[in-house]
C-alpha cells in the first residue's frame, strides 16, 4: 500500500514538472514581437513621423487595404517628404488614389534580398525599380519594418504617379505637334476575338458569330510593330523631333518612299523615320551612347547637344530633340535573299529541287544553297518576296555555285514579273565561289512587297537550264 502511495506521488511530481515545462515552452513560443500582431496600417498610424501619410491613407480608403490579410510592401513618405504635396492631388479623389497607390505594391519586398534591380508592380498599375535601399531614385530611410501583413519601408521623398511615355506623348503640351500628330494618326481597329462575346454559330460554315463591336480592338501601328509605350512593366527611351527637324527628315527621306501622291509618300517616309526613334530600356543623358541600334537594326546617331528637353515618365524617358539626322546609308539598307528560302516556283518541280550543304573555300564557312536540275521547263522561275523596298537603284549580286557539271549555263534576275528584261542573263561558270555582279536595277516606287525571280534559260535542255543560288544581294546605290 505504501509503495503505491509513493508511486502516485512520484507520478504527480512528474506531471507537475511536465506542466511547468510545457508552460515554459508555451511562453517561449508566445508572440512577443509587435510586428507579428500589428497590420501595416497599425504601424503607419502609430508612427508620428508618418502621420500625414496615415491621414491620406484614410482619406483615400487605402487604410482598409493595409488592414487586410493580404501581403503588401508600403513605401511610406515621411511627413517632411509630403510637405510639398500638391493640394490638387489631395482634393481630387482619383488623383489621390493614383498617388497613394503608387506607394503600395503586392507581396513583401525586403531590401536585404534585392541584390539586383527588380521592376515591381504597384497597386495603381504603375511599376517601380527597386535595388537595395532605393526605390527609383529615392532613399529608404528605415528599411524592412515588418508587420503581420507585409513590410513597411520609410522613404525620404514622394513617388509621384507620372504619366507613361505614350500618355506623355499624347497629353504633354511640351511635345512638338508634328511627330505627335503622326503617331496619333496610326490608330486602327484590328480583328481580335480574345475578348469577343459569342452570340451564335453560322449554320452554314460553323464559324462563331460575335456580338458587334466585341470582335475587334483599337490599337496603334506603333504599338504593334515597334514598342507599346503604354506598357508599364517595361521601360523605353523615346525621341521626338521638334517640328522643323521632323519636316526636314520627312523631306530628306520622301524621295525613297514615293507613292501614289505626295501625302502617301510623306506618310510612308514618316513611318520609316519614326519606327527607329524608340528603344527598349532607359538611357539617361549621362548614359546615352553616341549610337543606338533600333529594333529594325538601324544605327541611329545620338547627339546629346541636340537635346532640348527630357521628360521622365513612369516607364522611361522622352527626349525632345532639335536634330536627329539618320544617314541615308543607315536607313536604306541592303537586302540579302537566301536562295533556299523561296516562296514559290513557276511550276511544281519539287522532285528536281535539292537543298545542298556546301563549304565555301573562300570564306572557309559552310553554307546552304538551292539547286533545281533536270526540270525540263523553259524559263523555269523561283519566286522570292522582299518587304518595304525603298524607291531607288540597287546593285544586284549573287553567289551561284556550279559544281555539279563542267558546262556553263545562264540564269537571270527579274523584278516584278519573271518576264522582265531589265537585267540580262548571266553566265554561271563552273566552281565560282565568289560573289558575282549581275547589274543595276531601279525600283521606281516604294513597294510593300516586291517579287524577285531567279529565272532559268528559255529552253528545255536539262543540262543548259538549271538554277542554282546561295544568296542574292541587293545593295542600295546612292547616285
Amino acid at each position: 500500500m505504501r509503495k503505491r502511495v509513493y508511486t502516485i506521488l512520484f507520478a504527480g511530481a512528474l506531471a507537475s514538472i511536465g506542466l511547468t515545462g510545457c508552460k515554459k515552452w508555451d511562453d517561449h513560443n508566445a508572440i512577443t514581437d509587435d510586428s507579428l500582431t500589428s497590420t501595416l496600417f497599425d504601424k503607419i498610424s502609430t508612427d508620428t513621423s508618418l502621420s500625414r501619410f496615415a491621414e491620406l491613407l484614410s482619406k483615400s480608403g487605402y487604410d482598409k487595404l493595409l488592414a487586410s490579410s493580404k501581403t503588401y510592401t508600403v513605401y511610406a513618405p515621411d511627413n517632411a517628404a509630403l510637405a510639398g504635396l500638391d493640394a490638387a492631388i489631395v482634393n481630387d479623389t482619383a488623383k489621390l488614389n493614383k498617388f497613394i497607390g503608387n506607394h503600395i505594391c503586392n507581396q513583401a519586398y525586403l531590401t536585404s534580398t534585392t541584390s539586383a534591380t527588380q521592376r515591381i508592380a504597384m497597386v495603381n498599375g504603375k511599376y517601380h525599380n527597386i535595388f537595395g535601399t532605393t526605390i527609383e531614385n529615392v532613399d529608404i530611410k528605415r528599411a524592412d519594418l515588418r508587420a503581420k501583413n507585409g513590410v513597411l519601408q520609410v522613404i525620404n521623398k514622394m513617388l509621384p504617379a507620372l504619366n507613361n511615355s505614350w500618355e506623355t506623348l499624347s497629353t504633354n503640351s511640351a511635345i512638338p505637334s508634328a511627330q505627335k500628330n503622326y503617331l496619333l494618326s496610326l490608330f486602327m481597329n484590328v480583328y481580335d476575338t480574345s475578348n469577343a462575346i459569342q452570340t451564335g454559330v453560322n449554320p452554314t460554315t460553323g464559324a462563331p458569330i460575335y456580338q458587334a463591336g466585341t470582335d475587334s480592338v483599337m490599337t496603334n501601328r506603333f504599338w504593334r510593330n515597334v514598342y507599346n509605350l503604354n506598357d508599364e512593366s517595361k521601360q523605353y527611351t523615346l525621341f521626338v523631333l521638334v517640328d522643323t527637324a521632323w519636316n526636314s527628315e520627312t523631306k530628306k527621306f520622301s524621295p525613297y518612299f514615293t507613292s501614289v501622291d505626295s501625302i502617301s509618300t510623306a506618310s510612308i517616309a514618316q513611318w520609316h523615320i519614326v519606327k527607329d526613334f524608340a528603344f527598349e530600356g532607359v538611357y539617361t543623358q549621362a548614359d546615352l551612347p553616341d549610337t543606338l541600334l533600333s529594333k529594325s537594326n538601324v544605327k541611329v546617331p545620338i547627339d546629346r547637344s541636340s537635346i532640348v528637353q527630357s521628360i521622365t515618365t513612369s516607364n522611361g524617358i522622352v527626349y525632345i530633340m532639335n536634330k536627329m539626322a539618320v544617314p541615308l546609308a543607315n536607313k536604306l539598307q541592303q537586302f540579302v535573299i537566301q536562295g533556299e528560302n523561296y516562296s514559290g516556283t513557276s511550276v511544281d518541280k519539287r522532285s528536281n529541287t535539292y537543298f545542298r550543304d556546301r563549304y565555301d573555300t573562300l570564306t572557309k564557312r559552310d553554307f546552304r544553297d538551292v539547286l533545281v536540275y533536270g526540270h525540263g521547263v523553259s524559263s523555269f522561275a523561283i519566286n522570292y518576296r522582299i518587304s518595304d523596298v525603298p524607291s531607288m537603284s540597287y546593285k544586284a549580286y549573287w553567289v551561284a555555285l556550279n559544281d555539279f557539271q563542267t558546262a556553263s549555263f545562264t540564269q537571270k534576275l527579274a523584278f516584278g514579273v519573271p518576264t522582265s528584261t531589265a537585267l540580262a542573263y548571266t553566265t554561271v561558270s563552273p566552281n565560282i565561289y565568289s560573289e558575282v555582279y549581275i547589274g543595276e536595277v531601279k525600283v521606281d516606287s516604294f513597294k510593300n512587297t516586291l517579287n524577285v525571280y531567279l529565272v532559268g534559260a528559255a529552253n528545255t535542255t536539262a543540262a543548259t537550264n538549271p538554277l542554282v543560288c546561295d544568296y542574292i544581294r541587293l545593295e542600295p546605290y546612292f547616285k
